[in-house]
């Protein structure tokens, strides 16, 4: 009789798919999680700041100087 090696490996399939399955989960959790949480949060007050910097320092602020 030949033993087969691999036969050991068919006890682990249940618990190998819950591994894999909850790893699946795990990750598309944290994804949406993630893109949930930066959609809802975003950052206004960031583009205030960034807005006046550019009005005073913009391509246009020079040209006012000369006319």
């Amino acid at each position: 009789m030949r033993r087969n090696s691999t036969s050991s490996l068919g006890a682990f399939h249940p618990i190998l798919f819950f591994l894999f399955v909850y790893g699946l989960s795990l990750f598309l959790a944290l994804f949406v999680c993630r893109t949930v949480y930066y959609s809802l949060n975003d950052n206004n007050s960031v583009i205030p700041e960034l807005e006046q910097s550019a009005q005073l320092s913009g391509p246009g602020a020079g040209a006012t100087a000369f006319r």
